[in-house]
């Protein structure tokens, strides 16, 4: 059996099922799927898609940095849209969180996510030696 090191951020929500907020593998870090929930597990943050993709990019950067890495060290972004017609307003806002060259992303419409939900991200990333 793989030997996995587990990620667990005080800063992001915390796992209230059977998954972690992160694996380690080498220098492979894997994220779970993040929504815009609050840190404290009281649910979706309010103020619309821009105020959840913001959280949700915010738990995914509190889980790498529990990996010492960054944004900058992310290949993979796997993104679930509620609304597809979201896609610009998604690509716009995750400018601010990561830079050239951009990681490989997967943009796919789901029909719903957990708790209404609009958008979910999880990531790939390198921790560098």
């Amino acid at each position: 059996m793989a030997k996995f090191d587990v990620l667990l951020s005080k800063r992001a929500p915390q796992p209230s099922s059977a998954y972690s907020q992160g694996l380690v593998f080498g220098d492979l870090v894997v994220t779970s799927g993040y929504l815009g929930t609050k840190p404290d597990g009281s649910g979706l943050v309010s103020g619309g898609f821009e105020a959840e993709l913001r959280q949700a990019l915010d738990n995914v950067t509190a889980v790498l940095k529990e990996a010492s890495c960054a944004w900058a060290d992310v290949i993979r972004i796997n993104v679930s849209l509620v609304d597809i017609s979201k896609f610009a307003e998604m690509d716009r806002i995750f400018r601010d969180y990561a830079r050239e060259p951009y990681p490989t992303r997967n943009t796919i419409s789901v029909k719903e996510l957990w708790g209404g939900a609009q958008v979910g991200i999880d990531v790939w990333a390198v921790r560098s030696q």
